[in-house]
């Protein structure tokens, strides 16, 4: 075990990892004083980030991308992710989150986390996410040099270390049936929602797609999992729409909502689809279920 001072690198013949701690700050919480997916999915991309730096160094362009990468203008670019939360940190609490990544086919790589509040030692949340590598210059997808693969394969655990069962991953997202069932507010794209790879941050899409939840399941129930495919980008100063609506299943008296959400930009030529995502949604314990 290598101590980084950002973090734990563990690397073995059977696991490689990297573990970093967080406390939860006063800004990273709402009214309840608990975290939100908001805030959970930025913590992921933190530690993220942190483990490529680990593993390759620091550079001076793009985020946390090898030096290879960067003469070939190359950066990774998330397709999908996925996030299940049993329950939310505090304000005050500490959290630990290990994360590793490993091959998913040719064209591909996935990354897993699994968090931990340390302030209880309970594991509270899994996610798992699959990333491309895209071109800089032409904004397309790019094959994977033989030589990033390589190396991500020798630092990738082996077997596969998967965080949720292969038949509850990846599954189709499906269309938001028009007209939409709620329209949220209208976005705009800010130049302070730029990454450092110059697009907007896939976080964003996140707070956005949520402003179609209704406020009486946003208060009352609380937010179990979040599923996120990435379409396409924009970027700063486009104006986004952000529709959604209930899906109507029956789930055994449980209690449980889900949604399908879409945001998309539109302009003379036509409108485009930059994300889709679905939210499952469980009662709040001793909180009135409205529906």
């Amino acid at each position: 075990m290598v101590n980084l001072g950002i973090g734990e690198l563990r690397v073995d013949t059977s696991i490689s990892a990297f573990l970093e701690e967080h406390r939860i700050r006063g800004y990273e919480v709402g009214p309840d004083q608990k975290t939100t997916i908001v805030t959970i999915a930025n913590l992921l991309q933190e530690v993220a980030g942190n483990h490529a730096v680990a593993l390759w160094g620091r550079t001076d362009a793009g985020y946390a991308t090898d030096p290879l990468m960067v003469e070939r203008h190359l950066i990774f670019a998330v397709t999908r992710m996925q996030i299940r939360m049993d329950t939310y940190p505090k304000w005050g609490d500490l959290v630990q989150i290990e994360t590793w990544f490993q091959e998913e086919g040719r064209v591909s790589a996935c990354r897993n986390w699994i968090i931990i509040n340390q302030s209880t030692g309970e594991e509270i949340g899994r996610a798992t996410s699959t990333w491309v590598m895209v071109n800089t210059l032409t904004r397309r997808l790019a094959k994977m040099p033989d030589e990033m693969r390589a190396k991500m394969e020798y630092l990738a655990p082996h077997p596969n270390r998967d965080v949720l069962p292969a038949a509850e991953v990846r599954q189709r997202i499906p269309d938001l049936v028009m007209p939409p069932e709620i329209e949220g507010p209208l976005q705009v794209a800010r130049r302070s929602d730029m990454d450092m790879n110059g697009h907007i941050n896939n976080v964003t899409y996140l707070g956005w797609a949520l402003e179609t939840v209704p406020p009486d399941v946003y208060l009352n129930y609380s937010l179990h999992e979040m599923e996120i495919d990435y379409k396409s980008e924009c970027m700063a100063g486009q104006t986004v729409e952000a529709l959604g609506s209930r899906v109507q299943e029956d789930t055994n008296g449980s209690g449980v909502l889900r949604f399908t959400h879409m945001l998309r930009r539109c302009d003379d030529t036509g409108c485009f689809e930059l994300v889709r995502a679905r939210t499952t949604w469980r009662p709040q314990h001793g909180k009135l279920q409205l529906h």
